[in-house]
């Protein structure tokens, strides 16, 4: 019997499962054991653990819906969502929203970035992320809120890869630095590019010119984050990945809802 550490796992296999393991609470992988190029691969498959997010929602919601009005679902169903994403992009968010606090001043909004402590300016990000998602869904119903709750995950989790990709990684280690590394993932964009239209496409039942303007919207955020957080940091870090995600999943909804 060989005393060789086995090899890292590759493949879909790995890919599929870390991504899972990053974007929510269940830990299907062990991260630690996972290349470089796994990691960086992984980033490929967020919309489509987005679209898995979604589909749990909207499954809890149907089953809700037996039960509850739909302002209550509403509140359960982003209270879901918090929970199974571990609210690591709310905590992004909150930390952009402080370091923003520090207006031109780049070391300092760094280390705001770094902090682990939310503020004033965090607190108050959090709160209205909530509020509006909450307003949000809980106007919507019928097929409509079914898009929605698959969109918005989903939509959240492609700006993360968007806005990250080709841009400098203001940090010298992390995932975001070994995905912004790595140049030769083309086809995985591609097929999932592919799935996640045909996704928007199957699910849009009568309700296409609202996820075309939602999905308007949201390129209209990346591009438009990518500008600012080139021009306010000259990069990206995790936390302002999880922001522009949480930015576009705010937007999916209230768009939907409008």
């Amino acid at each position: 019997m060989s005393d060789e550490p086995s090899a890292p796992p590759s493949g879909f296999f790995a890919e599929f499962p870390l991504a899972v393991s990053f974007l929510t609470i269940f830990p299907v992988i062990d991260r630690r054991r996972a290349s470089d190029d796994t990691v960086a691969a992984s980033f490929a498959w967020f919309p489509i653990v987005g679209y898995c997010i979604g589909a749990m929602l909207a499954g809890e919601d149907w089953l809700l819906a037996h039960v509850f009005a739909q302002v209550i679902r509403s509140v359960l169903i982003i209270v879901s969502l918090t929970v199974v994403t571990g609210a690591v992009h709310l905590d992004g968010l909150a930390d952009t929203a402080d370091a923003l606090g520090a207006g031109r001043d780049r070391e300092r909004a760094l280390d705001i970035l770094r902090d682990s402590r939310v503020g004033t300016f965090g607190a108050s990000a959090i709160f209205f992320d909530l509020t509006l998602k909450i307003l949000a869904l809980s106007t919507l119903a019928g097929h409509r809120r079914y898009a929605a709750l698959l969109m918005a995950p989903m939509l959240a989790r492609w700006a993360m890869v968007l806005v990250a990709s080709g841009m400098p990684y203001l940090r010298s280690s992390g995932a975001g630095s070994t995905l912004l590394s790595r140049k030769s993932l083309g086809m995985r964009y591609a097929f999932v590019a592919v799935f996640t239209l045909v996704a928007i496409l199957v699910r849009g039942r009568g309700e296409l010119r609202a996820i075309a303007l939602a999905g308007a919207v949201a390129i209209v955020i990346v591009f438009s984050c990518r500008w600012f957080y080139r021009r306010w940091m000259g990069g990206v870090t995790g936390d302002l990945i999880g922001a522009c995600g949480e930015l576009v999943e705010i937007a999916v909804l209230v768009t939907m809802a409008s």
